[in-house]
């Protein structure tokens, strides 16, 4: 008997409220009203950084250089070995052992890298970001 009266009751609550009212005790019994919030923030984000991608992946002409990714843990001399074993030269040195900016002519240079087990290799544009400062003043 209490728990019908209690449901008429609700049933009475809930048709004396507006439609946003409505929603937001229904947000708030969910609890997605929280992470909705961030939405857009998230959009932006994910936008942002796809944009970013496609504008370092496409963007200007093919200097012949490329970021090669050895495996983690690799010396210098390992990676500067694996870029000689697939006929390229060191270009400048990374701030980790295990990258390098490598150039070649060859077309297939980043196939060649990864066959001579560079864990990733990818055209980088002159003066790359992620390389050693030293380095870099080195080279200038």
């Amino acid at each position: 008997m209490r728990q019908e009266q209690a449901r008429s009751h609700i049933k009475v609550l809930s048709s004396s409220r507006t439609g946003a009212e409505k929603q937001s005790a229904v947000l708030q019994r969910s609890g997605g009203g929280r992470l909705f919030v961030y939405l857009p923030a998230a959009l932006l984000l994910f936008a942002g950084l796809t944009g970013l991608g496609a504008a370092s992946l496409y963007g200007g002409p093919d200097s012949g250089w490329y970021l090669v990714i050895a495996a983690p843990g690799s010396t210098r001399a390992q990676t500067i070995n694996l870029v000689s074993a697939a006929n390229g030269r060191l270009v400048q040195a990374g701030r980790f052992s295990n990258i390098v900016i490598a150039g070649s002519d060859r077309p297939d240079f980043p196939a060649a890298l990864r066959k001579a087990g560079a864990w990733l290799a990818v055209a980088a544009p002159p003066g790359g970001g992620c390389l050693d400062p030293s380095t870099r003043e080195q080279s200038l």
